[in-house]
């Protein structure tokens, strides 16, 4: 510990605050105080060293190991020298920034305040002695205050390898709002030439800001996106979305386009509980003359074509208010656009469906819920309403020592619907049915673990009756039916596997549905994954999803096959898929990933690529060849995409996440 032999107080520069100067031994020669192991303390700073010199009660010069503690951050230096209660000079200095979890190293630095200025500096997040990555630069400043960094001919090296040169940079590194410039979005497509966007953000207070996206794709267009979201309340948020991007003339012919210019506008806003009420509210309004409106998003920086493979666009309000602990009031509302069709007249809306919902309450061994709807189904040619409710009502109690267990239910449902003034009667259904399930939950834990769940339940349906003189009613019957449930789990050190199956049975037609089947399997690094529908009309399996894996620090061996038969259109999928990752070291991984169609025989994907994870920085570099079947007038033909990803990430003044797609 440090032995105080002399305190010594000085006033700099007329200063009414006081700079307080610790050593442990003090000598004063010609107006100039010798200090041995100082150590000096004023409001920002403390600084140490194994000796110093005070000048004229004016200026401390401290050389030998000298640390500075300034704010959260740490300098070693050679010499510091101390001029005034905010201004310090020093020279080869290291310099630690808790809070960016940054390390500087510079020729020399100024602090004077809360502003620091450095020449020949070199920083990093990653270790100090050998970093992965640094950037170099010939001076710039930092504002501790505005937390604004600048910078002038810097250089980014990685691995001491020079990979970009920029000659000013000029961000903030506080995480705080505040209006400016944000990161720029940038990518490249061979048939949409090079994509960048600069988003201008403003903000407009506490609960509000102001987003502007010009955005150009070299080949195709321009156009300008604008986002306006604010905060109502603490448990609520909203969202204003509005844009149009307008093809250039010559793509606009090349391709046969149905509109040359693509604009809509979004709605978002979404509340919960408030202090005085427990109602909800979401609402997601979407309008767009066609859905490359939303393919041509300004953040759209990958080319991903998944926004043109819906042609519906789907508006939706959703209202649940509470009316008790039991009861639950609903209203919802959909609105369809088919971007396919020239008008939407015909489109059916629902315009709205409302909802009233009992929950499951228990009064002894009676169990009871209700359910009514009423929706109101709108397009220009047609109007009709519908109304249907249900009403279940059970009696459970467990016997043999609570080995078994049943459950009687007794449910009424009944649905109405018919247009508006209709000089016809109302299609009308109803029926009664009963609900008899006989289950149980076994446990047995002796050095594993074993549970199983088996159920059976019988369906009887006492009455139905069906009026439809207008069709709008579709089938609701209940049928006759036994269904056969079984979930059982195994546990014993590593090993683990559950399993479900699910049959049911159809009395009076004498047919059964689908058999479902699920298993899951790990012991060790080893898993087996296996999901299963065979259909007894077919006879054969209409769907299966097998996924076999092996894991450990080193490797991933990665299989899956998906076999899917869709029974109403007739279509066939059978994809075979080999996934492997190699760990180099204990940060860096390389993944390879190739898919098979096994129907159509061609190779669909083949992707490559290197990982790399460590605190101060990541990256993930991959390179995807992609062959799409494309349906043209000749029948089947195939286009292939060559796409570059890019996702590197230096911590914390950011990165790079870029798709090119070179065809």
């Amino acid at each position: 510990m440090l032995k105080i032999i002399s305190i010594l107080f000085f006033a700099i520069f007329a200063y009414a605050d006081i700079i307080k100067v610790y050593a442990t031994k003090a000598l004063e020669e010609n107006k100039t105080i010798i200090l041995q192991k100082p150590l000096i303390i004023y409001k920002n700073f403390i600084i140490q060293a194994q000796k110093g010199i005070v000048k004229n009660d004016k200026t401390a010069v401290l050389e030998g190991n000298v640390t500075v503690f300034y704010q959260n951050s740490a300098i070693e230096a050679d010499k510091v020298t101390v001029i005034s209660k905010n201004k310090i000079f020093a020279k080869n200095n290291i310099i630690y920034d808790r809070n960016l979890d940054l390390w500087f190293k510079t020729k020399n630095v100024s602090i004077n305040g809360d502003l620091i200025k450095f020449k020949k500096v070199i920083f990093s997040s990653c270790c100090i002695d050998k970093p992965d990555w640094f950037i170099y630069s010939k001076k710039g400043s930092y504002n501790k205050k505005t937390k604004y960094i600048k910078l002038y001919n810097l250089t980014l090296y990685v691995h001491k390898v020079p990979v970009f040169y920029f000659p000013f940079y000029f961000n903030s590194l506080d995480k705080t709002r505040r209006s400016g410039l944000l990161r720029p979005y940038v990518g490249y497509s061979g048939k949409e030439g090079f994509l960048y966007t600069q988003p201008i953000y403003v903000v407009l207070g506490q609960r509000a800001d102001l987003e502007f996206d010009p955005t150009i794709r070299t080949a195709r267009g321009r156009g300008l996106y604008a986002t306006f979201r604010f905060v109502d309340s603490p448990n609520s948020y909203g969202e204003i979305k509005a844009g149009e991007f307008v093809d250039f003339d010559k793509y606009y012919l090349k391709n046969n386009l149905a509109n040359k210019k693509h604009f809509g506008f979004q709605f978002y806003y979404e509340r919960n509980e408030t202090i005085t009420s427990d109602d909800k509210l979401y609402i997601n309004l979407k309008y767009a003359n066609d859905v490359d409106y939303f393919y041509l998003n300004p953040f759209n920086y990958t080319f991903d074509t998944s926004y043109l493979v819906d042609k519906t666009i789907t508006s939706e309000i959703n209202y649940l208010n509470p009316l008790s602990e039991n009861y639950i009031f609903g209203t919802y509302a959909k609105y369809f656009i088919d971007t396919s069709k020239l008008s939407n007249e015909d489109t059916i809306q629902v315009l709205p469906q409302i909802n009233l919902h009992k929950f499951l309450t228990k009064n002894g061994n009676l169990l009871n819920s209700f359910d009514a709807n009423v929706y109101n189904y709108y397009s220009v040619p047609t109007k009709y309403y519908q109304f249907d409710m249900l009403l279940p009502v059970s009696f459970s109690k467990s016997i043999f020592n609570h080995y078994l267990s049943y459950k009687i239910t007794e449910s009424f449902s009944f649905a109405s619907a018919n247009y508006y003034n209709s000089q016809t009667k109302p299609d009308v259904f109803s029926q009664v049915f009963t609900s008899f399930e006989l289950y149980s939950s076994l446990i047995k834990n002796d050095g594993y673990l074993h549970i199983i769940n088996p159920s059976v339940t019988f369906n009887f349906n006492n009455f139905n009756n069906i009026q439809n003189s207008n069709n709008l009613l579709t089938e609701l019957k209940i049928n006759n039916s036994v269904n056969l449930k079984l979930f059982q789990i195994f546990e014993k050190g590593d090993l683990y596997f559950d399993h479900s199956l699910s049959q049911m049975f159809y009395i009076d037609s004498n047919k059964k549905n689908d058999l479902e089947n699920t298993f899951n399997f790990q012991k060790g690094g080893y898993s087996l994954n296996l999901q299963n529908k065979y259909s007894w009309d077919l006879k054969r399996t209409i769907y299966n999803a097998l996924t076999a894996s092996y894991s450990d620090s080193n490797y991933l061996i990665k299989m899956t096959h998906i076999y899917n038969y869709d029974k109403i259109n007739e279509n066939k999928i059978k994809t075979i898929t080999f996934r492997v990752e190699k760990s180099l070291n204990q940060y860096k991984r390389f993944y390879t990933e190739y898919s098979y169609d096994l129907l159509n025989r061609y190779n669909k994907y083949v992707l490559l690529g290197v990982k790399m994870s460590k605190k101060c920085w990541q990256y993930d570099i991959g390179f995807k060849r992609n062959r799409i079947p494309v349906l043209k007038e000749n029948g089947i033909s195939y286009r292939t995409d060559y796409i570059l990803n890019f996702n590197v990430y230096f911590n914390p003044i950011g990165g790079l996440k870029q798709s090119i797609l070179l065809n």
